[in-house]
């Protein structure tokens, strides 16, 4: 059984009750985090799941938003004294950058007590990430600025799609068979560059033949229950709009 963890589910603007938008896969005992928001060790911690179950962190693009909380995360980790590996997966664009990055944390000085693998990919074409018994996580292009992408998660004949930051995708529509779809709508109504509107989302993917959609990457103060009084009965039936430490199974 494959569960997800929404651990933010704010905009870039950021948001009174909501942190940025990122979220952890659970399947088993073994979980994956898609970004890293703002307080990852505390949402860890309230939903009950140690750091060593942590196996990596898929980065959909580097974006302020998505991956500050990082260096809280490798933080905690020596704090608990892990020794298992962490895979952090990015595009190929972004690995100089992300190398870097973790050189500028200095976490040979603390001294970090376990392998940081890097994991790049071709973020232009579909990817095979992650692949284990009942498990495959996939990426592929969003629409968004510059190298960002969206993942595809199937687990035991049920697929997940998560847009990651992006306008309305064709990559998306195209996927045929989808069970849960979670998608940004960083505004309501109208259009936004890099963004989609939740309006867009519902006129442009077939909500119809989607099981179920939840929204992310929210605004505050967006009028986005007037969207989904206006969409009909059946539409709003499926869509949810997520929230912090909301927990879904697939």
């Amino acid at each position: 059984m494959l569960n997800v963890l929404f651990m933010g589910t704010a905009s870039a603007s950021g948001s009174v009750e909501r942190e940025n938008t990122y979220l952890l896969l659970e399947s088993g005992e073994r979980c994956w985090m898609i970004d890293v928001g703002g307080n990852p060790l505390g949402k860890l911690k309230q939903a009950g799941i140690s750091l060593d179950r942590i196996q990596g962190v898929l980065l959909t693009h580097f974006h302020v938003d998505h991956i500050y909380g990082l260096p809280s995360l490798l933080w905690g980790m020596w704090i608990a004294r892990r020794r298992d590996p962490l895979t952090i997966y990015c595009a190929s664009e972004h690995k100089d950058q992300l190398t870097a990055i973790l050189a500028s944390y200095r976490v040979a000085e603390w001294p970090i007590l376990f392998t940081i693998h890097i994991h790049d990919f071709d973020w232009t074409e579909p990817a095979v990430v992650i692949s284990e018994e009942g498990l495959t996580v996939s990426t592929f292009p969003s629409l968004h600025v510059g190298a960002t992408v969206g993942v595809k998660v199937e687990s035991v004949g049920s697929v997940l799609i998560y847009s990651a930051d992006t306008m309305p995708n064709e990559s998306i529509g195209r996927q045929g068979k989808i069970d849960v779809l979670i998608h940004e709508a960083t505004k309501a109504k109208g259009s936004a560059n890099g963004h989609t509107s939740l309006e867009e989302l519902l006129d442009y993917y077939p909500i119809d033949q989607i099981e179920r959609v939840y929204a992310v990457h929210l605004t505050d103060g967006e009028p986005y229950a007037e969207v989904l009084a206006a969409c009909g009965a059946a539409t709003e039936a499926k869509v949810t709009l997520a929230y912090d430490m909301m927990r879904i199974d697939v």
